[in-house]
């Protein structure tokens, strides 16, 4: 049981923190829009534009958030923001309009994002070279973990299909919220950094970084295949049983939970990290190559075709997160971490707001071209990785001198 957890110290409290909080979140992901649509009443078109402008509000957080954990330190920035953020999703159980709908989503992911670029700079501070890719990736083990345990909690609610229901499971994350927050108190207070007398919003004017965040944001994409893109594929256009559109979600989330530690330990350097993101891509190019093959065959070939797509996704996926770990901790200035992964997560939320309209438009729309021009668009990306990072890396070098 000991291999499974991280060493003694303050991995240990943030691991058990991740664990809690994706188990609510993989609650709330699974009730929330029959939720407001169900028991609050809200259209389906409602709850899309409710989110959409949330998001958009959201995508302005991080890097203010970020900057305020460099100069007040992460940890109990982080605690305040998470707290606050738990108990104001008990707002959902009393709002009634789509205008209170909006207001409670929009602070709600306002706070989020800007946990997240906190919890990264929390992670920095608690760690050091490739310890944090390591940090990262245990990490994003638990959330699968968590989010997977999460879903099968908000399907009993599902099961009942009450308002009762469903106002429980708010309950339930709540607590397991508030507890998530509380358990970071264990981890080390991180003393803030020092100012420089360089500009204030250095992340903003550091080239190198926004131009690999820039190409993060393009790779990113592929983490919405699995749930946009593949259901609709495999029912619409394959002779697969309906159940198989599933099976490459399993099949992701058991290899990330399994393998993501392990998949990260040969990334040491911003050059292993850049020529696994090169790999990464062309793995994926080959994943949706994969995929389109799935519309040629019968059933059982196209169950077959589709699990093993799945294995060359995750199989990308696994190398393109490591390198993104590390990428996004090491080009950044060290002074400045907190700020510095609030831009890269906002790249990471870019990302996931325009996914849903590239694979409406290349292969829910043109179907097999479709994916090869996704596949290709990731290959691509990924080999432009090596020259970028170089050129990043030796600015942030001259830079650091």
């Amino acid at each position: 049981m000991r291999k499974l957890l991280p060493a003694p110290g303050p991995m240990r409290p943030l691991a058990l923190a991740t664990l809690l909080s994706r188990v609510g979140n993989g609650l709330l992901m699974t009730i929330s829009v029959l939720y407001f649509n169900r028991v609050v009443g809200l259209s389906i078109a409602q709850i899309g534009l409710g989110l959409t402008i949330a998001g958009l509000f959201g995508l302005a957080a991080g890097i203010p958030f970020g900057h305020l954990a460099d100069r007040r330190g992460p940890r109990t920035l982080f605690v305040i923001l998470s707290l606050l953020m738990s108990l104001l999703a008990v707002l959902y159980l009393v709002i009634g309009t789509f205008w209170q709908f909006l207001v409670v989503a929009t602070v709600v992911t306002v706070l989020d994002r800007g946990s997240n670029a906190v919890r990264f700079a929390l992670i920095a501070g608690v760690t050091a070279g490739p310890e944090r890719v390591a940090a990262r990736a245990y990490l994003r083990s638990m959330t699968n973990i968590g989010v997977t345990a999460g879903a099968g909690l908000g399907a009993i609610a599902l099961s009942f299909g009450t308002a009762t229901s469903y106002r429980l499971m708010y309950g339930v994350y709540v607590v397991l919220g508030v507890a998530a927050a509380l358990v970071v108190i264990a981890v080390p207070r991180v003393e803030p950094r020092p100012r420089t007398d360089g500009p204030v919003w250095v992340a903003l004017t550091d080239r190198g970084y926004l131009a690999v965040s820039a190409l993060n944001a393009a790779i990113s994409i592929h983490y919405s295949v699995i749930d946009i893109a593949i259901p609709l594929w495999v029912v619409d256009h394959t002779d697969a049983p309906h159940w198989a559109a599933a099976l490459p979600l399993i099949v992701n989330a058991a290899v990330v939970a399994l393998l993501q530690v392990r998949a990260s330990r040969g990334i040491v350097d911003t050059a292993t990290a850049a020529r696994a993101t090169r790999t990464a891509g062309l793995l994926l190019l080959a994943s949706m190559v994969l995929f389109a093959t799935a519309s040629a065959g019968d059933a059982v070939i196209a169950v077959a075709v589709l699990a093993i797509a799945a294995l060359v996704q995750v199989a990308g996926e696994l190398l393109q997160s490591s390198g993104s770990f590390l990428l996004g901790f090491d080009l950044a200035r060290e002074h400045a971490q907190g700020q510095y992964q609030g831009v890269w997560n906002t790249s990471t939320s870019i990302s996931s707001m325009v996914a849903p309209a590239v694979l409406t438009l290349l292969p829910l729309g043109l179907g097999v071209p479709g994916w090869i021009i996704l596949g290709v668009w990731f290959a691509v990306i990924g080999v432009l990785f090596v020259p970028v990072v170089r050129w990043a890396a030796a600015r942030q070098l001259v830079g650091s001198r």
